[in-house]
């Protein structure tokens, strides 16, 4: 199956891409679908460990939505997942 995986703001310049497909076996979840990002692009590989371990400020969406089950949650062929750092101002 194929995911859609998005880069926002300077996690873009950290992956070397804006958007890019990604095949994995059927039934894998979030979890696994970050570590195989965190192998493509070392330049994100510090920010997905800390989001592995819980510890990142990075915002994670599934679909347009905060993933149901987390790291858990399992994906389907053409879901979307968008990284992005967290935003702020005023």
């Amino acid at each position: 199956m194929k995911v859609i995986v998005r880069y926002m703001l300077w996690l873009e310049s950290k992956a070397g891409t804006r958007e890019e497909v990604i095949e994995l076996n059927k039934g894998s979840t979030l979890r696994g679908l970050l570590e195989i990002v965190s192998e493509r692009h070392p330049g994100l590989a510090k920010y997905i460990s800390e989001l592995l371990q819980g510890a990142s400020q990075i915002i994670v969406l599934h679909n347009s939505k905060t993933p149901g089950k987390g790291l858990d949650t399992v994906l389907t062929d053409m879901d979307t997942v968008v990284l992005m750092p967290p935003v702020s101002g005023g």
